[in-house]
């Protein structure tokens, strides 16, 4: 039997060779979009502030703000690809629909773990922090 540490490796292993899905590649087809410049390293979500809403880095320094939480969102979770430019769509709603979509995609991520360890451990009832390792280990985030 395989202990909870191994199963969160192991688990995470076999995500990264099913291919996470991209993002926003894999969730949105667009035309117009604006490009923004942002540092090539992990992005997480800060405080709104004056109405905008900042996107730090891992280090806590401000990378940029949005107007919208989705669009905040929207660029964290591009962020993941670490590129120094996110091209983010004009129209709200394709941007939203790419957020929710992504977020659905997240969260169907997410049971599938809890699922597997659920089956690997019936008694166990670490499932939350494990699913949160395996996420992690991803470097994936859902806000």
């Amino acid at each position: 039997m395989v202990s909870e540490k191994e199963f969160i490796s192991q688990t995470a292993e076999s995500f990264k060779k099913k291919k996470i899905k991209s993002f926003p590649t894999q969730f949105i087809s667009f035309t117009e979009s604006k490009v923004l410049s942002v540092p090539p390293k992990v992005l997480v979500m800060g405080e709104e502030f004056f109405g905008m809403h900042e996107i730090l880095t891992a280090e806590r320094t401000v990378a940029c703000q949005a107007s919208t939480y989705t669009e905040a969102k929207y660029i964290v979770y591009a962020g993941r690809e670490m590129n120094s430019e996110i091209a983010i769509p004009t129209d709200e709603k394709a941007l939203q629909d790419a957020v929710t979509l992504y977020e659905k995609y997240l969260d169907d991520l997410m049971k599938e773990i809890v699922s597997l360890y659920k089956k690997q451990f019936p008694e166990g009832k670490n499932s939350l922090f494990v699913m949160n390792e395996v996420i992690m280990q991803l470097r994936l985030v859902r806000y």
